[in-house]
């Protein structure tokens, strides 16, 4: 009877409320785990504030310019036999929209495809950002996210390029992808953005916590630096500029090598070598919202031209409920209807494709990959 009991119990346990109740039971544990966070940044913000002091300055100022942000985004739609994909990117400058890239494949279905496009997404900001860099002498560029994040992404995509490279038969839907790769590399678009003395990059969702590691291990694995920073940081400073690539890290770009471009080896070489002149700073602009990171080429880092960038970032962040400087966030908000431009895309596909060969045919190969949910 006990046995059955303990079925019975389990079969309960197990019912449809099973998962909702699960989570609704674990919020108090976050909860908890929230409050221990917050009275330790709270009960150590002082001290914390000590051990930073010295990387700690007033924000100097200095003239605003003008301001463009380049933004991207991917987006799938897959589909029983392939899968609708695009990409865009553009470019806004104060608040009007000046320059956009999009690219729109059909894929057979592909292993690892939001990383490949991830990697394309990410050129083709940077590539947009060159022309964009190429076509005016003044004013202020933001890339949207960290400079790293970026090699990070760019190098993910060209390991799986160099990997599918080698096959005998490489697969034909790289090549208008292989296009791209080629030209911004040959075009050196890269390198150009991290040679500009006039861009900067934002990454919205800052993950790095190094200085919480050294400072505050007792923090590590629950707050960034970009929250370490806005703790201690009063309104109107920011923090010394420290160098993005901390070590030395050799050979930052593995994944690629172009046998069209003889001198491939000198360009990373380049780009390697450009991201050691980067540096961040941390930069709390107002007591009302949080501690900004930004990521400076050092030819920013000097007190008046740091100065400028701080101004026109400040300057930028026009409305209080927007968290970013506002021709960041009007990229952002275009590029994501992405989504939904492409699935009025494979939606029209479907209806046209339907009139030749009929819905059965259509609906195996262009049908939902998985039971859509209403």
């Amino acid at each position: 009877m006990a046995a059955t009991g303990d079925k019975t119990t389990s079969a309960n346990a197990l019912g449809p409320a099973a998962v909702p109740a699960a989570v609704i039971a674990a919020l108090g544990a976050c909860a908890d785990a929230c409050r221990d966070t917050l009275t330790r940044l709270d009960g150590d913000r002082d001290r914390l504030r000590a051990a930073l002091a010295r990387r700690i300055r007033p924000a100097p100022d200095g003239p605003t310019r003008r301001l463009c942000a380049v933004d991207g985004a991917h987006a799938t739609v897959p589909a029983a036999g392939a899968t609708f994909a695009a990409i865009a990117a553009v470019a806004v400058e104060e608040d009007a929209l000046t320059d956009q890239d999009v690219l729109v494949q059909l894929l057979p279905p592909i292993e690892e495809l939001e990383a490949i496009l991830g990697g394309l997404r990410t050129m083709l900001e940077i590539h947009l950002l060159a022309r964009r860099i190429r076509a005016t002498s003044s004013g202020l560029f933001i890339l949207d996210g960290s400079f790293y994040s970026a090699l990070l992404e760019i190098n993910r995509l060209l390991v799986r390029y160099a990997q599918d490279a080698r096959s005998p038969r490489p697969a034909a839907w790289w090549a208008p992808f292989a296009a791209l790769i080629e030209r911004f590399f040959a075009d050196e678009d890269w390198r150009l953005v991290l040679d500009c003395r006039r861009v900067i990059a934002h990454p919205k969702q800052a993950t790095a916590a190094d200085d919480v590691a050294q400072l505050a291990p007792h923090l590590s694995g629950t707050v960034t630096d970009r929250t370490l920073w806005s703790t201690v940081l009063d309104a109107g400073e920011h923090s010394l500029p420290a160098p993005l690539i901390r070590q030395d890290r050799p050979h930052l770009l593995t994944g690629y090598r172009s046998p069209g471009l003889p001198d491939f080896a000198e360009r990373r070489a380049a780009i390697e070598q450009g991201y050691g002149q980067l540096y961040i700073t941390y930069y709390r602009p107002d007591a009302e919202g949080p501690a900004y990171r930004l990521e400076l080429p050092a030819a920013l880092i000097a007190r008046e031209p740091l100065g400028a960038a701080l101004a026109t970032f400040r300057g930028a962040l026009r409305l209080s409920a927007v968290q970013e400087p506002l021709p960041q966030f009007l990229a952002d908000a275009i590029c994501k209807q992405i989504g939904r431009a492409l699935d009025a895309t494979a939606e029209g596909a479907r209806t046209t494709l339907q009139n030749q060969f009929g819905l059965a045919l259509v609906q195996r190969y262009l049908g939902p990959y998985r039971t859509q949910r209403g």
